[in-house]
């Protein structure tokens, strides 16, 4: 177990302490600053606020903005109001919350429940996170504290700004989206729309695999009821294998092509390179 050691800091000297035997037996603490170490005298934790209301292992906090330490990482962390347990260190964040890391993860959701000890967030609220070109918005989400791996659990939005691209590829599904960062994927689960500047493509399920480092789309497999549609021009098919280099897809599963030509048309309609 770690040794907890707190060190209040008042800034403003404003302190109300209710003694051993009064009703709730607790301590308000004005403009405060609170910080937590470890064994080996490193920072835990650091966290100010406007107003901290101490009732034994319990704390809740007015205007939050706290910094947690990690081995590679720092946390960043404001929410109107929290409450932290001393015990187990986890925290429930509520109003405006922000969390945001080193690495470049940007959330912001109106409720958040961070458990410490199991390195994970959870909220049923919506949430918007950012990291580089890709922003998911959605209702819902489970995932590691650092956002490398996150399960975003309904009504997903997501848009994917490639490098040296003017327009966004965007992707909708009713979700759940199982994200892992570090691998470059994303997999979206039920009615899957993607939006491609070249034409939308509608699936069950479709898995996003992008470059993290040079902020591009390496390929998008879609799977299930495959329906590609571009212009007046509707293509289907079980598999569909977007190759984002080559701007070519490849249809597996009796892939079948409706073909609505227009006036002045020269032939040239359809969607990529299609084998």
């Amino acid at each position: 177990m770690k040794n907890i050691c707190f060190i209040i800091s008042l800034l403003f000297l404003s302190f109300v302490f209710y003694p051993a035997g009064y009703p709730g037996n607790e301590q308000t603490i004005k403009d405060f600053y609170l910080s937590n170490f470890q064994n080996d005298g490193s920072s835990d934790w650091e966290i100010k606020g406007k107003e901290a209301v101490i009732n034994g292992d319990l704390i809740d906090i007015q205007t939050m903005d706290a910094n947690y330490y990690l081995d590679k990482d720092t946390i960043f962390v404001k929410s109107d109001q929290a409450k932290l347990n001393k015990k187990n260190q986890n925290i429930w964040l509520n109003g405006n919350v922000e969390i945001k890391n080193q690495e470049g993860w940007n959330l912001k959701t109106d409720c958040l429940n961070w458990q410490r000890t199991k390195n994970q967030i959870k909220t049923d609220s919506r949430v918007e996170t950012e990291k580089d070109s890709l922003l998911v918005k959605a209702k819902g989400l489970d995932a590691d504290s650092q956002l490398k791996t996150a399960d975003f659990k309904e009504d997903v939005q997501v848009s994917y700004q490639e490098k040296d691209q003017q327009d966004a590829t965007t992707i909708t599904c009713s979700g759940p989206l199982e994200v892992d960062y570090n691998k470059g994927q994303a997999t979206f689960k039920e009615n899957v729309v993607v939006n491609h500047k070249q034409g939308k493509l509608f699936s069950d399920l479709a898995t996003l695999f992008f470059d993290t480092k040079e902020k591009k789309i390496i390929k998008i497999i879609s799977q299930g009821h495959v329906k590609i549609v571009r212009d007046s021009n509707v293509t289907f098919a079980e598999k569909a294998i977007y190759l984002a280099e080559e701007e070519k897809l490849i249809l597996e599963g009796s892939p079948r092509l409706i073909y609505f030509p227009e006036e002045n048309d020269n032939g040239s309609s359809g969607f990529f390179g299609i084998d």
